[in-house]
């Protein structure tokens, strides 16, 4: 349709605002409450525009335009009107710098004077540089205020971790609060009051600790003045460079945007493009990069235990003392444990040189342990190849969603984004969830029941005229008989359930489609796992639902592909291996990443890669530091499948170093040729060559926008045979909340809350 904008005819699509046909024109529409991905508010007013044909005026924000639409943005009176509007927010906000006639004279040397207890213009606030409202002011040359000042007198929240909280300074656009319900579902701020009196704030007054609060961030973000702000950054100047990374904290992939001052990280917030996060981050990536970057327990200079006791050490003498003592071991006698939170370049490097210098093929990382491994394996017994690849998107268009045990973030905002939209969510197991307020009817399973459950879903679905949708699957008939076997009543007691609410369930999936199943490496773990995914991925096959595999860390899915390609298609005898080196079964231990902490010293030379002294690195001969992700860079493959790559945001701090280099300088000292790489881009381009599934659909290495390549699509089979609980052993004591022997939960939000009070 065409359009009539300011005398200019621009053609437009349907369903587009006048703001953004004018946004996309470069003609400026002043807007204070109008924020990303929100429905329209018009709240503000400050975007009114005329229309021809209609009488007074429009909100620019919420009117959609029409075919031959007549479109003024800007004359005198609409220019009054804006200015009266603006006027009048100006009279209840700290105003004495947005109408000062010396503003432009002020300087950055007064940003000390920030530490005041109060707020009454813009230099005493830490949003002065950043406010969306100095631009309006701006913009529309506001000289002064013609209606009588009120200051709201309210107290400044400082009780809370990462952020304060200043309703003095807030202008009731309600961008937060909209945030906070409408994308991430937690409803924790709200207005309260009303008229004059009318706040943004928590139910109760409580401290957002106290009120449900995830502390993602996203208030903070969309807050467009200072009533919101980050602690960590409430004294820092302005920043001077921005770098994109991927954030290495779960396996989500996230994209971040760090702020930087003279080359220094500031803060990270989530990208706005970014195609996993759409703007969206949790309280890691929001706010806990620069305190893992600058823990004061990092690890800066390598280590070497003398006299029983670690000393720092130059590199020369730490890699070659390594290179020795690998040297003069037997291969049989060497444990490496990877890591699945480095760079596919980190993984493929050190699966290089253990096969190249080490000679040995005892190498597992907690890849083994994620649920894409569990499928697997659960495949090579069965003798197909499951498919791992899916869209977190996907999620969002399911109308049933089952969630066994905890989900990430990103994936827990497509399940609200579900439910908003009528879905049914039901969550299995007793941990305690963000999503619960979404669910209609939690059950809590008891331990060991999962399979059961699933099992007596498929005999009631098997009952109907559902599973209509296996004719044709292999397995078809065996599977079937199987379930004639199973006693439906006896499993519903078996589960704590009533059996009306088994059956009711079971007509739910039949009815509601299509489905997801969502489910974390603790599904799948100790004796019962191999059952619980066998019969997940029946059911899931039965109603054609998605199966939404969750693993930890942040390059689970690379570092499984790239540990296959290296001989490791059992991922069965690699959990094994896993477990065989974390339990002492070698003489020589390389642990290139975080591992669970020993009881006691398990081998007669520890080397540890890693960035904070913890874990095994208290027991270690000789401790590398390694770089985090913001320091290194490199490729992931998030849950997803998606490949994700980055450079470098900031230079290593102290001697750390990126995992890649210290395997490539390693196998110098150690002569082995092959390791003479410039940087992670040539490193790609060998790993892609070695690692089909890296390689895009030309031949040549796939590029960021790609997905790993799986095998050819054949049609899937029902498990051909019951899989009974009985693993290997219990499940593994691992901690996925460590990133580079950092405890995130623990540490670094103890240290944000200590640090955040030392602000007030």
């Amino acid at each position: 349709m065409k359009v009539i904008l300011d005398g200019i005819a621009v053609e437009v699509a349907e369903k587009t605002t006048i703001l953004e046909v004018a946004r996309r024109q470069g003609i400026y529409i002043p807007t204070l409450c109008d924020y990303g991905r929100l429905a329209p508010p018009t709240a503000c007013r400050l975007c009114i525009v005329s229309i021809k044909g209609r009488r007074g005026v429009a909100p620019a924000c919420g009117t959609y335009v029409e075919d031959g639409m007549d479109v003024t943005t800007s004359d005198p009176e609409i220019d009054r009107m804006r200015r009266q509007i603006l006027e009048l927010l100006l009279s209840e906000h700290p105003s004495a710098c947005l109408i000062c006639t010396e503003k432009s004279t002020c300087t950055d040397y007064k940003a000390t004077i920030r530490k005041v207890g109060e707020v009454t213009g813009c230099v005493l606030c830490p949003n002065n540089g950043r406010c969306e409202l100095q631009t309006v002011v701006e913009k529309l040359k506001i000289d002064r205020v013609g209606f009588p000042a009120v200051y709201r007198d309210q107290p400044v929240h400082r009780e809370d971790p990462f952020f304060e909280r200043n309703a003095n300074l807030c202008i009731l656009c309600g961008r937060c609060v909209r945030i906070c319900h409408d994308v991430r579902g937690a409803s924790t701020l709200a207005f309260i009051n009303r008229g004059s009196r009318t706040l943004v704030g928590t139910a109760l007054d409580k401290p957002l600790l106290e009120s449900g609060c995830q502390f993602c961030g996203a208030c903070v973000d969309a807050c467009p003045t200072g009533a919101l702000f980050e602690k960590g950054v409430k004294y820092e100047p302005l920043p001077d460079a921005t770098r994109r990374t991927i954030c290495g904290f779960c396996s989500q992939g996230c994209q971040l945007d760090l702020e930087l001052r003279d080359g220094r990280l500031l803060s990270s917030s989530p990208a706005e493009e970014g195609p996993v996060n759409r703007g969206q981050a949790c309280v890691r990536g929001r706010f806990l990069v620069r305190e893992a970057v600058h823990h004061p327990g990092r690890v800066l200079k390598p280590l070497i235990r003398k006299n029983g006791v670690l000393e720092a050490a130059g590199w020369d003498e730490a890699l070659d003392l390594v290179a020795e003592r690998f040297a003069a071991a037997k291969p049989d006698e060497i444990g490496v444990v990877g890591s699945a939170q480095d760079s596919c370049e980190d993984v493929y490097l050190l699966h290089k040189l253990v096969r190249d210098g080490l000679g040995t093929r005892h190498i597992a990382g907690p890849e083994a342990l994620s649920p894409q491994a569990r499928l697997l394996a659960l495949g090579a017994a069965q003798g197909f190849a499951p498919g791992l690849n899916f869209s977190i998107s996907d999620i969002g268009r399911a109308r049933t969603i089952l969630v066994f045990g905890s989900v990430l973030p990103m994936v827990g905002l497509e399940i609200h984004q579900a439910v908003r939209r009528g879905a049914r969510l039901i969550l299995l197991g007793g941990q305690e969830s963000p999503l619960l307020r979404c669910a209609r009817s939690p059950i809590l399973l008891p331990e060991g029941s999962e399979s059961t459950f699933l099992s007596a879903l498929s005999r009631i679905l098997n009952e109907g005229a559902v599973f209509g949708d296996g004719n044709g699957t292999p397995g078809t008939a065996e599977f079937k008989s199987r379930l004639h076997d199973i006693k439906v009543a006896a499993a519903a007691s078996a589960c704590g359930l009533a059996l009306d609410k088994l059956q009711t369930l079971a007509q739910l999936l039949e009815k509601k489609r299509p489905t997801a199943f969502v489910f974390g490496p603790e599904f799948g773990e100790g004796p019962g796992g191999p059952a619980n995914i066998a019969a997940l991925w029946n059911l899931a096959l039965q109603i054609r639902g998605l199966l939404v595999p969750l693993a930890d860390e942040s390059n689970a899915r690379g570092a499984l592909a790239i540990a296959r390609a290296f001989g490791r298609e059992d991922a069965a005898e690699a959990e094994a291996l896993y477990r065989a080196v974390l339990e002492g079964a070698f003489k020589t231990l390389f642990i290139a990443g975080p591992a669970p902490k020993p009881s006691a010293r398990l081998a007669e030379f520890v080397v540890v890669r890693d960035g904070v002294l913890g874990g095994y690195a208290e027991f270690a001969d000789v401790v590398l530091p390694a770089a985090t992700f913001a320091e290194s860079g490199g490729t992931f493959v998030n849950v997803e499948g998606r490949l994700q790559s980055s450079a470098p945001a900031i230079e290593p701090r102290g001697e750390s170093r990126p995992a890649w280099r210290i395997a490539c300088d390693l196998a110098r000292r150690m002569g082995l040729p092959g390791f003479d790489f410039p940087g992670p881009a040539e490193i790609f381009a060998e790993l892609a060559r070695a690692v089909p599934a890296f390689l895009g659909d030309g031949g040549a290495p796939a590029d960021s926008a790609a997905v790993l390549r799986e095998p050819e699509t054949i049609p899937a089979p029902f498990a051909a045979s019951a899989v009974s609980p009985g693993g290997p052993a219990p499940a593994l004591d691992h901690n996925p909340d460590r990133y580079r022997g950092l405890a995130m939960d623990r540490e670094i939000r103890s240290l944000a809350l200590v640090r955040g009070g030392n602000h007030g």
